[in-house]
């Protein structure tokens, strides 16, 4: 995968606009709801999707609009995201080190790997994931109703500047298969909704466009 972008941590205002949507999220290790032993679990991004997911993949938020490949827009999203796995007994494993910040490329829909760390091997009940900046600049081939547009377009995340998705499909961590997250921001499909006027895109218009898939390759 490439790695092209740029990780950082955010500062002190960010963690504490954060912490407010975050609430109850705790951060604990402990708990007897796996089957011993750990698995690999990875956390990808991608301003498109994933196109070579195996059939066991599962999903969240299915739009129920297709993204095209061949639309032309072009530019780069910058995202700022931080996700979480529930485990049985209501806990949270965190799956990122702290908020991540990432700028991918809008015409180069490959997935970039945000998170890779070892979970306990067992049965995780849903995985969490806020994002607290998702804004596009695009430089060509946005067109609304016939009129080119370009420039920093962001989703707008209301006043608390969070945004809170949660996939329940769950998932296994096995100790001899890895399980790869993908979350797929289908960046091109929810541009095109943008409201021309204000260069913003409605959060509603997002959240339905979002999606999250789990790949888990099965056991040998």
């Amino acid at each position: 995968m490439k790695h092209t972008h740029s990780i950082n941590q955010v500062g002190k205002a960010l963690a504490m606009a954060l912490s407010i949507s975050f609430g109850a999220v705790a951060l604990a290790s402990c708990g007897n709801v796996t089957s011993g032993g750990v698995g690999d679990v990875e956390v990808v991004l991608t301003s498109g999707e994933v196109t070579d997911l195996s059939a066991t993949v599962q999903s969240a938020l299915v739009s129920g609009m297709a993204s095209s490949t061949e639309d032309g827009i072009q530019g780069t999203l910058t995202v700022r995201v931080r996700s979480f796995a529930r485990r049985l007994d209501g806990e949270f494993e965190e799956l990122t080190d702290g908020v991540q910040q990432l700028t991918v490329s809008l015409q180069d829909p490959e997935p970039v790997e945000i998170a890779r760390r070892e979970l306990s091997a067992g049965r995780y009940e849903a995985v969490r994931t806020f994002f607290s900046r998702i804004e596009a600049e695009v430089t060509s081939g946005l067109v609304i109703d016939g009129v080119p547009v370009e420039g920093t377009i962001p989703v707008d995340l209301g006043a608390l500047g969070t945004l809170s998705v949660v996939d329940l499909n769950g998932f296994e961590v096995w100790e001899d298969a890895p399980t790869v997250i993908a979350l797929e921001m289908q960046s091109r499909v929810w541009l095109r909704l943008v409201n021309a006027v204000a260069r913003r895109v409605d959060l509603d218009d997002f959240r339905r466009i979002f999606r999250i898939r789990i790949r888990q390759d099965l056991r040998p």
